[in-house]
Protein backbone atom coordinates (compact mmCIF):
# COMPACT_ATOMS: atom_id res chain seq x y z
CA UNK A 1 0.00 0.00 0.00
CA UNK A 2 1.24 3.50 -0.83
CA UNK A 3 2.53 5.44 2.16
CA UNK A 4 2.20 9.22 2.46
CA UNK A 5 5.49 11.03 1.83
CA UNK A 6 5.11 12.84 5.14
CA UNK A 7 5.47 9.46 6.89
CA UNK A 8 8.66 8.65 4.99
CA UNK A 9 10.51 11.98 5.02
CA UNK A 10 10.84 14.17 8.10
CA UNK A 11 10.52 17.72 6.70
CA UNK A 12 12.44 19.21 9.65
CA UNK A 13 15.40 16.81 9.76
CA UNK A 14 18.45 16.60 7.51
CA UNK A 15 18.74 13.27 5.72
CA UNK A 16 20.12 11.35 2.76
CA UNK A 17 17.66 10.00 0.19
CA UNK A 18 17.79 7.94 -2.99
CA UNK A 19 15.12 9.24 -5.36
CA UNK A 20 13.95 7.60 -8.59
CA UNK A 21 11.60 8.90 -11.29
CA UNK A 22 10.53 6.71 -14.18
CA UNK A 23 8.88 7.65 -17.45
CA UNK A 24 5.21 6.73 -17.63
CA UNK A 25 4.61 3.16 -18.79
CA UNK A 26 8.40 2.82 -18.86
CA UNK A 27 8.33 4.41 -22.29
CA UNK A 28 11.56 5.20 -24.13
CA UNK A 29 11.11 8.90 -23.68
CA UNK A 30 14.65 9.84 -22.64
CA UNK A 31 16.71 7.57 -24.88
CA UNK A 32 16.70 5.78 -28.22
CA UNK A 33 13.20 4.52 -29.06
CA UNK A 34 13.69 0.98 -30.42
CA UNK A 35 10.34 1.09 -32.27
CA UNK A 36 10.41 4.43 -34.09
CA UNK A 37 14.18 4.75 -34.12
CA UNK A 38 13.87 8.34 -32.91
CA UNK A 39 16.53 9.51 -30.46
CA UNK A 40 15.66 11.38 -27.29
CA UNK A 41 19.21 11.25 -25.92
CA UNK A 42 19.40 15.04 -25.70
CA UNK A 43 16.82 14.94 -22.90
CA UNK A 44 19.35 13.26 -20.64
CA UNK A 45 21.33 16.50 -20.71
CA UNK A 46 18.17 18.34 -19.66
CA UNK A 47 17.83 16.14 -16.57
CA UNK A 48 21.52 16.34 -15.66
CA UNK A 49 21.65 20.13 -16.02
CA UNK A 50 18.51 20.53 -13.95
CA UNK A 51 19.85 18.34 -11.13
CA UNK A 52 23.07 20.36 -10.97
CA UNK A 53 21.17 23.65 -10.96
CA UNK A 54 18.73 22.64 -8.23
CA UNK A 55 21.56 21.55 -5.94
CA UNK A 56 22.81 25.14 -6.11
CA UNK A 57 19.39 26.58 -5.33
CA UNK A 58 18.02 24.16 -2.73
CA UNK A 59 19.86 23.31 0.47
CA UNK A 60 20.78 19.92 -0.93
CA UNK A 61 24.15 18.20 -1.22
CA UNK A 62 24.48 15.99 -4.29
CA UNK A 63 26.01 12.56 -3.70
CA UNK A 64 25.31 10.78 -6.97
CA UNK A 65 23.04 10.62 -10.00
CA UNK A 66 22.55 8.61 -13.18
CA UNK A 67 20.26 9.49 -16.08
CA UNK A 68 19.09 6.38 -17.91
CA UNK A 69 16.90 5.88 -20.99
CA UNK A 70 13.57 5.67 -19.16
CA UNK A 71 14.35 6.75 -15.60
CA UNK A 72 16.87 8.57 -13.47
CA UNK A 73 18.42 8.18 -10.02
CA UNK A 74 19.57 10.96 -7.73
CA UNK A 75 21.12 10.62 -4.26
CA UNK A 76 20.97 13.81 -2.20
CA UNK A 77 21.35 15.00 1.35
CA UNK A 78 18.49 17.41 1.92
CA UNK A 79 19.24 20.00 4.63
CA UNK A 80 16.24 21.89 6.07
CA UNK A 81 18.49 23.01 8.95
CA UNK A 82 20.63 24.97 6.47
CA UNK A 83 17.53 26.49 4.87
CA UNK A 84 16.38 27.73 8.28
CA UNK A 85 19.67 29.59 8.73
CA UNK A 86 19.72 31.31 5.32
CA UNK A 87 19.46 35.12 5.35
CA UNK A 88 16.15 36.40 4.01
CA UNK A 89 17.86 38.04 1.04
CA UNK A 90 19.45 34.74 0.01
CA UNK A 91 16.14 32.87 0.31
CA UNK A 92 14.52 35.37 -2.06
CA UNK A 93 17.45 35.31 -4.50
CA UNK A 94 17.57 31.51 -4.59
CA UNK A 95 13.84 31.18 -5.18
CA UNK A 96 13.93 33.79 -7.94
CA UNK A 97 16.26 31.48 -9.92
CA UNK A 98 13.34 29.03 -10.15
CA UNK A 99 10.93 31.67 -11.46
CA UNK A 100 10.06 32.51 -15.06
CA UNK A 101 12.40 34.65 -17.15
CA UNK A 102 9.80 37.42 -17.06
CA UNK A 103 9.96 37.57 -13.26
CA UNK A 104 13.75 37.27 -13.30
CA UNK A 105 13.90 40.29 -15.59
CA UNK A 106 12.34 42.33 -12.75
CA UNK A 107 14.64 40.80 -10.13
CA UNK A 108 14.86 43.81 -7.81
CA UNK A 109 11.08 44.26 -7.63
CA UNK A 110 10.48 40.52 -7.16
CA UNK A 111 13.01 40.27 -4.34
CA UNK A 112 11.58 43.32 -2.59
CA UNK A 113 8.09 41.83 -2.93
CA UNK A 114 9.22 38.58 -1.30
CA UNK A 115 11.14 40.36 1.46
CA UNK A 116 8.05 42.44 2.23
CA UNK A 117 5.91 39.34 2.77
CA UNK A 118 7.19 37.41 5.84
CA UNK A 119 4.60 34.64 5.52
CA UNK A 120 5.52 34.03 1.89
CA UNK A 121 9.21 34.12 2.73
CA UNK A 122 8.72 31.52 5.47
CA UNK A 123 7.03 29.19 2.97
CA UNK A 124 9.83 29.64 0.46
CA UNK A 125 12.45 28.96 3.11
CA UNK A 126 10.73 25.69 3.99
CA UNK A 127 10.52 24.71 0.33
CA UNK A 128 14.26 25.23 -0.16
CA UNK A 129 14.84 22.47 2.41
CA UNK A 130 12.12 20.15 1.10
CA UNK A 131 12.83 16.91 -0.77
CA UNK A 132 9.36 16.98 -2.35
CA UNK A 133 9.86 20.51 -3.70
CA UNK A 134 13.32 19.56 -4.96
CA UNK A 135 11.86 16.68 -6.98
CA UNK A 136 8.85 18.72 -8.10
CA UNK A 137 11.19 21.43 -9.39
CA UNK A 138 13.19 18.77 -11.20
CA UNK A 139 10.41 16.76 -12.80
CA UNK A 140 7.85 19.35 -13.85
CA UNK A 141 10.04 21.48 -16.20
CA UNK A 142 11.42 18.34 -17.86
CA UNK A 143 7.89 17.02 -18.44
CA UNK A 144 6.70 20.32 -19.92
CA UNK A 145 9.70 20.58 -22.23
CA UNK A 146 9.28 16.98 -23.45
CA UNK A 147 5.55 17.44 -24.06
CA UNK A 148 6.20 20.65 -26.02
CA UNK A 149 8.76 18.85 -28.13
CA UNK A 150 6.36 15.96 -28.79
CA UNK A 151 3.35 18.22 -29.32
CA UNK A 152 1.26 16.32 -26.78
CA UNK A 153 -0.25 16.55 -23.30
CA UNK A 154 -0.37 14.25 -20.32
CA UNK A 155 2.04 12.65 -17.91
CA UNK A 156 5.70 12.27 -18.70
CA UNK A 157 6.74 10.76 -15.34
CA UNK A 158 4.92 8.16 -13.28
CA UNK A 159 2.66 9.51 -10.56
CA UNK A 160 5.13 9.59 -7.65
CA UNK A 161 8.86 9.56 -7.37
CA UNK A 162 10.38 6.85 -5.19
CA UNK A 163 12.23 8.08 -2.11
CA UNK A 164 14.41 5.76 -0.04
CA UNK A 165 16.03 6.86 3.23
CA UNK A 166 19.76 6.20 3.66
CA UNK A 167 20.43 6.08 7.37
CA UNK A 168 24.20 5.81 7.68
CA UNK A 169 27.42 6.39 5.75
CA UNK A 170 27.73 2.81 4.52
CA UNK A 171 24.18 2.97 3.13
CA UNK A 172 24.98 6.23 1.34
CA UNK A 173 28.14 4.88 -0.31
CA UNK A 174 26.41 1.59 -1.19
CA UNK A 175 23.59 3.51 -2.85
CA UNK A 176 26.05 5.76 -4.70
CA UNK A 177 27.79 2.67 -6.07
CA UNK A 178 24.48 1.09 -7.05
CA UNK A 179 23.52 4.26 -8.94
CA UNK A 180 26.91 4.70 -10.61
CA UNK A 181 26.86 1.06 -11.78
CA UNK A 182 23.46 1.33 -13.48
CA UNK A 183 24.86 2.05 -16.97
CA UNK A 184 27.27 -0.90 -16.65
CA UNK A 185 24.46 -3.29 -15.72
CA UNK A 186 22.39 -1.94 -18.62
CA UNK A 187 25.22 -2.76 -21.03
CA UNK A 188 25.74 0.88 -22.05
CA UNK A 189 29.42 0.95 -21.03
CA UNK A 190 32.05 -1.52 -19.80
CA UNK A 191 33.46 0.65 -17.01
CA UNK A 192 31.58 2.97 -14.61
CA UNK A 193 33.79 5.97 -15.38
CA UNK A 194 32.81 5.80 -19.06
CA UNK A 195 29.09 6.30 -18.45
CA UNK A 196 27.73 9.67 -19.62
CA UNK A 197 25.23 11.62 -17.51
CA UNK A 198 26.45 10.09 -14.24
CA UNK A 199 28.10 11.47 -11.14
CA UNK A 200 31.11 9.16 -11.43
CA UNK A 201 31.82 10.40 -14.97
CA UNK A 202 31.58 13.99 -13.72
CA UNK A 203 34.01 13.24 -10.89
CA UNK A 204 36.53 11.63 -13.24
CA UNK A 205 36.21 14.52 -15.71
CA UNK A 206 36.77 17.00 -12.88
CA UNK A 207 39.86 19.01 -12.11
CA UNK A 208 42.69 16.53 -12.53
CA UNK A 209 40.93 13.81 -10.56
CA UNK A 210 40.09 16.18 -7.71
CA UNK A 211 36.98 14.83 -5.97
CA UNK A 212 35.79 18.34 -5.11
CA UNK A 213 33.57 18.80 -8.18
CA UNK A 214 30.67 21.10 -7.22
CA UNK A 215 27.90 20.53 -6.58
CA UNK A 216 28.92 16.90 -5.89
CA UNK A 217 30.01 16.30 -2.32
CA UNK A 218 33.74 15.56 -1.95
CA UNK A 219 34.38 11.84 -1.56
CA UNK A 220 36.80 12.71 1.25
CA UNK A 221 33.80 13.65 3.38
CA UNK A 222 32.86 9.95 3.22
CA UNK A 223 36.39 8.78 3.98
CA UNK A 224 37.11 7.85 0.35
CA UNK A 225 39.31 9.05 -2.49
CA UNK A 226 38.39 8.99 -6.16
CA UNK A 227 40.96 6.23 -6.76
CA UNK A 228 39.66 4.06 -3.92
CA UNK A 229 36.03 4.57 -4.95
CA UNK A 230 36.75 3.69 -8.60
CA UNK A 231 38.66 0.61 -7.44
CA UNK A 232 35.66 -0.44 -5.37
CA UNK A 233 33.31 0.04 -8.35
CA UNK A 234 35.56 -1.87 -10.76
CA UNK A 235 35.97 -4.76 -8.33
CA UNK A 236 32.18 -4.86 -7.85
CA UNK A 237 31.71 -5.08 -11.64
CA UNK A 238 34.19 -7.97 -11.84
CA UNK A 239 32.36 -9.83 -9.08
CA UNK A 240 28.97 -9.36 -10.74
CA UNK A 241 30.39 -10.68 -14.02
CA UNK A 242 31.53 -13.84 -12.27
CA UNK A 243 35.17 -12.84 -12.11
CA UNK A 244 35.58 -13.57 -8.41
CA UNK A 245 38.79 -11.63 -7.94
CA UNK A 246 39.91 -10.51 -4.51
CA UNK A 247 39.50 -6.77 -3.90
CA UNK A 248 42.60 -4.72 -4.65
CA UNK A 249 44.34 -2.64 -2.02
CA UNK A 250 42.31 0.50 -2.66
CA UNK A 251 39.03 -1.42 -2.71
CA UNK A 252 39.96 -3.10 0.58
CA UNK A 253 40.73 0.33 1.99
CA UNK A 254 37.22 1.51 1.02
CA UNK A 255 35.63 -1.54 2.64
CA UNK A 256 37.56 -0.91 5.86
CA UNK A 257 36.39 2.70 5.83
CA UNK A 258 32.79 1.50 5.51
CA UNK A 259 33.35 -1.13 8.22
CA UNK A 260 32.08 -4.00 6.08
CA UNK A 261 33.54 -7.08 4.44
CA UNK A 262 33.22 -8.23 0.82
CA UNK A 263 30.16 -10.39 1.46
CA UNK A 264 28.33 -7.59 3.27
CA UNK A 265 29.16 -5.16 0.46
CA UNK A 266 27.77 -7.34 -2.32
CA UNK A 267 24.71 -8.17 -0.25
CA UNK A 268 24.11 -4.46 0.30
CA UNK A 269 24.26 -3.69 -3.42
CA UNK A 270 21.97 -6.61 -4.19
CA UNK A 271 19.45 -5.25 -1.69
CA UNK A 272 19.30 -1.87 -3.44
CA UNK A 273 17.64 -3.57 -6.40
CA UNK A 274 14.74 -4.48 -4.08
CA UNK A 275 13.93 -0.81 -3.34
CA UNK A 276 13.37 -1.15 0.41
CA UNK A 277 11.97 1.89 2.20
CA UNK A 278 15.23 2.55 4.04
CA UNK A 279 18.82 1.28 4.24
CA UNK A 280 21.27 1.25 7.11
CA UNK A 281 22.39 -0.85 10.03
CA UNK A 282 19.79 -2.98 11.77
CA UNK A 283 19.88 -0.58 14.73
CA UNK A 284 19.29 2.41 12.45
CA UNK A 285 16.46 0.62 10.64
CA UNK A 286 14.69 -0.21 13.91
CA UNK A 287 15.01 3.40 15.04
CA UNK A 288 13.65 4.57 11.68
CA UNK A 289 10.67 2.21 12.02
CA UNK A 290 9.77 3.85 15.33
CA UNK A 291 10.05 7.32 13.81
CA UNK A 292 7.51 6.47 11.09
CA UNK A 293 5.21 4.72 13.56
CA UNK A 294 5.84 1.11 12.56
CA UNK A 295 7.12 -1.93 14.39
CA UNK A 296 9.55 -2.81 11.62
CA UNK A 297 10.54 -1.90 8.06
CA UNK A 298 11.07 -4.24 5.15
CA UNK A 299 14.72 -5.14 4.73
CA UNK A 300 15.71 -5.61 8.36
CA UNK A 301 15.82 -9.38 7.94
CA UNK A 302 17.67 -9.27 4.63
CA UNK A 303 20.33 -6.82 5.80
CA UNK A 304 20.89 -8.31 9.26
Amino acid sequence: MTTARAHLVNPDADGHYHCISRCVRRGWLCGQDPVSGRSYEHRKAWVESRILLLCEIFTARLCSYAVMSNHFHVVVEIQPSVAKALPDQQVAERWLRLCSKKRQANATQEIERMLGNPDRLAKLRKRLGSLSWFMKSLNEPIARAANREDGCKGRFWEGRFVSIALLDEAAVVGCMAYVDLNPVRAGIVDEPKQAPFTAVRRRVAGDGGNTDVPPLIPLESLGLTLASYLSLLNWTVEHERGQLAQPQRRARQSLRTLNCDAEQWHKSLQSHRMKFRAYGSVEKLRHYAKLIGQNWVKGVGFLS
